[in-house]
């Protein structure tokens, strides 16, 4: 299998419409407000009622020693599968994809002594495409997959034909989602504002996939515009014309200072 590719996109702005220029950089961890849960006394092996939490959400778990709750560095904090939920040495639990995972609090100077605490995480509530995202999509797709079959230079680098990409109902789930975060929140960013990275919503919508990447853009009123515009910007160019994607998604809102909000996110499955 290839290893994993993250193409990732810092902001660029115009006053019309806004794009991102593509780099490749590390992924992030998100960082989430905290939900308080109930106290659980530490003395012996222990086992703590389950959570239940979507991706995005966390958990803090409250941990008492003896009659007092836990002091800084008294326990240790670990995760069965951190990418599911992570987990910091204050407690806090990270919802990051779906899945089940148990959190372990653990006696710092007596790891036998310890309190797991199951957690099973649900994929975020999508909101559901409307008519007009789900023909923008098809519209998007055919555009994308037009200027696939003709080779072209983006930037200084040049391109050559590659095949046409299929609609994955999942990346246009994970696409949709971050543009309706967008509109509402009225922010852009390939950062969602609960700190999870395109990546982590693509997995979170259930892609299992071998590289992915995405274009972002705001302003535009139509699909042609904004197919344009990606292919005028050497970034989004290349994302649009890599033959590492066999797949992508798009997503579409209204709203926000910009009045519409764009989301092309690529894929290769596993």
């Amino acid at each position: 299998m290839s290893n994993p590719t993250f193409q990732r996109c810092a902001a660029l702005l115009t006053l019309a419409f806004s794009l991102a220029a593509c780099s490749t950089l590390p992924t992030p961890h998100a960082s989430m407000p905290s939900l308080t849960g109930g106290p659980t006394r530490v003395g012996s092996l222990g086992l703590a009622a389950s959570s239940t939490l979507i991706v995005g959400q966390s958990k803090t778990f409250s941990v008492y020693v003896g009659s007092q709750p836990a002091t800084p560095g008294q326990l240790t904090w670990t995760t069965s599968n951190a990418g599911v939920v992570s987990v910091t040495q204050g407690g806090t639990a990270r919802a990051i994809s779906a899945g089940s995972a148990t959190v372990r609090a653990a006696l710092t100077g007596s790891p036998s002594a310890f309190i797991d605490f199951p957690v099973t995480v649900t994929a975020a509530n999508t909101p559901a495409p409307t008519s007009t995202s789900s023909a923008y999509a098809q519209r998007v797709l055919a555009l994308t997959n037009a200027a696939r079959a003709t080779a072209r230079t983006c930037g200084s680098v040049s391109a050559p034909a590659v095949p046409a990409l299929s609609l994955s109902s999942q990346l246009t789930a994970a696409s949709q989602a971050h543009a309706s975060d967008m509109a509402n929140l009225n922010y852009f960013s390939h950062t969602s504002q609960d700190g999870r990275t395109f990546d982590q919503r693509i997995s979170a919508a259930g892609y299992l996939w071998s590289s992915v990447g995405e274009n972002i853009a705001a302003g535009q009123p139509t699909p042609e515009a904004v197919v344009a515009g990606w292919l005028s910007s050497p970034g989004h160019c290349t994302n649009l014309m890599s033959a590492r994607f066999t797949q992508m998604g798009l997503g579409y809102a209204a709203g926000g200072s910009y009045g519409a909000y764009w989301v092309q996110d690529f894929g290769k499955p596993r």
